[in-house]
């Protein structure tokens, strides 16, 4: 086979994974996933109510 013919079907076989991962990202099962990861970051927030029930403890 030619350097040519190699480069071409590689670049078929990464076109057809790339279309494949994209399909994949954008499909409605994966949308709860994806809400879910793109709440993580608040997660570690504290919660105020906890903290000021935590402040009234330690007053006491």
């Amino acid at each position: 086979m030619e350097f040519a013919t190699l480069h071409s079907i590689l670049t078929l076989i990464l076109f057809v994974s790339f279309v494949a991962f994209v399909i994949w990202a954008y499909s409605k099962k994966r949308k709860p996933d994806f809400d879910e990861a793109a709440n993580l970051v608040f997660d570690d927030e504290p919660d105020p109510k906890k903290q000021h029930s935590k402040r009234e403890s330690e007053h006491e």
